[in-house]
């Protein structure tokens, strides 16, 4: 008895090794890094040219004020340094629609040179899951999971999944950070035009041309009805004197865009967040389980085979796997969606912290506009408070909504948004 337990401990642990080499023989080469380098500017990359004709080839010029060559940029094949270009695009087409709009309140490109230089983070695996793995060590997902059909004493289960697991997330991992690379290049490619159709139709007007306006609008193509719409806002902005209106024409405009930008994205965040988990975790977890099971002493081994016999150890393993994946997108959403800004990073895991000016910028703090506010209603759970703003599953839209209506309201009146990236 004492040798078929001594073979049973080792058995597992060739499973083990035997899952590792194979899933490393097809593992990416990517490198994955235990701390992120957002902040620390160790991975910054010298500016883009983005003019027509540059193809996004990077160069040591900064960006001119002229023509971003969208198409070009978004065509790029490597997502490391299309995604640099991206970022550096934004921050042109930012800079060019505060040329129209004033610095005074950031517009939507404006955060979106922060969120595609955080989305770079994630595309090039600078935030290696490593507090994951040890939520794994300390999870009891499976042991629960096979307590319930009477199969407790597999307790070296813990120690054995949790090495076998390691490649697997690496696989899911790759496949987040491809999706993360195709939403980039998605939002670019769908609404940077319409930044740069507005800066060169409006560019040098003195007033509001409503003629104009409406020729202007008539331009989008049906299914870019919130496009439309926070141009419309945009164009009112540019001669609004009034600060507040002013700054509720903005946020009403970044907002809309934001209900585009998440809606055209939401397959991408999915498949991010979503997709890759249970496909890549099950034959993991199922491999290990029957592996033991297997080699278990009697009379335990008689116990998992009427267990598998009778479908409990199949739904055993469906139980482990929703944890596993229901535990990925929280870790995901807590670690590694997070929003750097300038001055620190923001987790969107946590209620939006306040900014500078407190929860709300001085000409945001009362809403006046019922358009905006109807608008707000729609996706702030809790209006005017920050508390309750924190997304617990990045891949709902609704969360994501509740998130950014109030990080736009939050930041957009700090100044150093315009910073480079």
């Amino acid at each position: 008895m004492a040798r078929r337990r001594q073979q049973s401990a080792h058995a597992p642990e060739r499973l083990t090794q035997q899952a590792l080499s194979s899933a490393e023989a097809g593992a990416s080469n990517r490198l994955l890094r235990d701390d992120s380098r957002f902040e620390s500017g160790a991975s910054a990359r010298p500016p883009v040219e983005l003019t027509a004709g540059s193809r996004g080839a990077i160069g040591a010029k900064a960006p001119p004020p002229g023509k971003v060559d969208v198409e070009g940029i978004a065509n790029m094949k490597d997502p490391v340094a299309r995604n640099h270009a991206i970022t550096q695009g934004y921050y042109a087409l930012s800079n060019q629609m505060a040329g129209l709009l004033g610095k005074e309140n950031a517009n939507w490109a404006t955060f979106g040179v922060w969120a595609s230089k955080q989305a770079g983070v994630s595309i090039r695996q600078e935030d290696l899951p490593k507090v994951f793995m040890d939520q794994l060590n300390g999870d009891k997902t499976w042991l629960r999971a096979l307590t319930d059909i009477g199969l407790a004493t597999v307790n070296p289960l813990l120690p054995l999944m949790t090495t076998a697991l390691k490649i697997p997330i690496k696989h899911a991992l790759n496949r987040v950070s491809d999706a993360i690379a195709d939403g980039n290049q998605k939002l670019f490619r769908d609404i940077a035009p319409e930044f740069q159709r507005f800066t060169e139709t409006f560019k040098g007007d003195k007033k509001y041309d409503a003629a104009k306006v409406a020729k202007y609008l008539a331009g989008f193509p049906p299914g870019k009805e919130n496009l439309k719409a926070a141009f419309a806002d945009y164009a009112k902005a540019m001669f609004e004197k009034d600060p507040n209106k002013k700054a509720e024409l903005m946020l009403s405009a970044n907002d809309r865009v934001g209900v585009h930008e998440q809606k055209l994205i939401q397959g991408e965040v999915e498949r991010a967040l979503n997709a890759p988990i249970k496909e890549a975790f099950a034959p993991i977890v199922k491999a290990v389980i029957e592996k033991v099971g297997n080699t278990l002493p009697f009379p335990a081994n008689t116990a998992y085979l009427v267990a598998k016999a009778s479908g409990l150890v199949d739904k055993a393993v469906d139980s482990i796997v929703n944890g596993l994946a229901a535990k990925f997108r929280q870790f995901t959403t807590d670690h590694m969606m997070k929003l750097g800004v300038p001055g620190g990073s923001l987790k969107l895991g946590d209620d939006v912290t306040p900014g500078a000016q407190g929860a709300f910028p001085e000409h945001l703090r009362t809403l006046e506009s019922s358009e905006l506010k109807q608008l707000l209603s729609q996706y702030d759970k809790t209006p005017d408070s920050l508390k309750g703003s924190a997304a617990n599953d990045w891949s709902k839209f609704d969360q994501r909504m509740n998130y950014i209506v109030d990080l736009f309201r939050s930041r957009q009146q700090d100044p150093q948004l315009f910073a480079a990236p």
